[in-house]
């Protein structure tokens, strides 16, 4: 029964997250991760955490939420998401405010039912059907140097992170320089990588004109799939038919259970990028990859820059997920600070926590520090150099 667990206390910690970086990507550059932390504790002494993107409006958004959440039943989800992130206002809103909020407070409501049960959360949702991930090793340019440097350097880490990891899949975030250089770049990882799946993101960067250009010569190299070339359903379709052959998948285009939907009309992808703060939480997460299954798609697992929390859940969450042939993405071999012991990957892979709740132990001291850190930060802009950019770049 869940009569006696209620939500005696709420914080919400934002933090700023040393990283190895800084990383380039397709709008800016990335110096240090930030996310929120949601806090919820009962009067006999359980604490449950959530966490989601961190910036201003979420912030505002969970700080306002927050003193409404004291008193209420962890296990009442669906009044919660109704209360927080009602299905008419935001349901063709991928990613929302207040869907990403939603998410928090659900993963945090679900880490304390676990903890007071007993049970990790993969039997809350239904059971896990994996016992480990295989994780992708993600590569970026770093900034501030020149092309060539970069490019060197992306191979030298895709280099090191191979042997401390043992990664067979690598994820290439392009989308950064011009698409030649970018050809010759995959070029090298597949000379280097030979035995190894290749993914590319370059975020919507690309015209359909350049995506044709680039996921040609991607196609003759070989790569696993290419994960929005361009930033609409329409552009994608288009691209598909002009390069077939070509496996493409997306966490922008498509990035809700309502644009997977419209996709079955356009038929523009093959691999929706699941992301439990983007789609709104654990249900929402696993529905969309049941609907995959039933429109007969693969699902992948995207990556949101996440602490060990939204990580113990991506992990969760995947083994949940039947129709998972992927690796799925991970930040986490970036993050310098964490909030608890760092967790391991290992040949490539990670296990899935299966203590109570999420199954990580997070330290309330370096909790603190990461939340002081951001107390002298503040939100961080990601810096574009040479000003704004407007997609598609190229």
């Amino acid at each position: 029964m869940s009569g006696g667990l209620r939500i005696d206390r709420v914080r919400v910690l934002p933090l700023t997250l040393p990283i190895d970086g800084p990383l380039r990507y397709t709008q800016g550059q990335v110096g240090a991760f930030q996310r929120i932390v949601v806090e919820l504790s009962t009067a006999d002494g359980l604490v449950g955490y959530g966490e989601c993107r961190g910036d201003r409006l979420r912030h505002t958004l969970l700080s306002d939420l927050a003193p409404s959440l004291v008193g209420t039943d962890p296990y009442q989800l669906e009044a919660l998401r109704w209360r927080i992130a009602p299905q008419g206002l935001v349901e063709l809103f991928s990613g929302t405010v207040a869907v990403q909020a939603y998410s928090a407070v659900e993963m945090a409501c679900l880490d304390l039912v676990g903890k007071a049960t007993g049970r990790p959360i993969t039997d809350l949702l239904g059971g896990a059907v994996r016992e480990d991930v295989e994780i992708a090793g993600y590569l970026y340019y770093v900034g501030g140097v020149p092309a060539e440097e970069a490019q060197d350097r992306l191979l030298a880490a895709a280099h090191g992170v191979v042997d401390r990891y043992g990664f067979r899949t690598l994820k290439y975030k392009c989308g950064v320089m011009d698409p030649e250089i970018e050809i010759r770049t995959l070029g090298r990882l597949r000379e280097e990588f030979p035995g190894h799946r290749l993914r590319i993101d370059p975020n919507g960067a690309w015209g359909v004109s350049t995506s044709v250009r680039v996921l040609s010569a991607a196609r003759e190299i070989g790569i696993e799939y290419a994960e929005d070339p361009a930033t609409t359903l329409a552009k994608i379709t288009r691209i598909r038919e002009l390069v077939p052959g070509v496996t493409l998948a997306s966490n922008q285009a498509v990035a809700s259970l309502e644009t997977m939907a419209l996709d079955e009309a356009f038929g523009a992808i093959d691999v929706p990028l699941i992301d439990l703060n983007w789609y709104g939480g654990f249900r929402a997460a696993l529905t969309a990859g049941r609907m995959a299954e039933l429109l007969g798609r693969d699902a992948g697992v995207h990556s949101s820059m996440e602490t060990a929390i939204s990580q113990a859940a991506q992990l969760q969450m995947a083994a949940c997920l039947p129709n998972l042939p992927y690796a799925s993405d991970s930040h986490y071999l970036y993050l310098r600070a964490d909030v608890g012991d760092p967790l391991p990957i290992v040949d490539g892979r990670m296990r899935v926590p299966t203590g109570p709740g999420l199954g990580v132990a997070v330290d309330p001291v370096q909790l603190t520090r990461l939340h002081e850190s951001w107390l002298d930060t503040g939100f961080l802009s990601w810096d574009a150099p040479g000003g704004p950019v407007v997609l598609p770049r190229w």
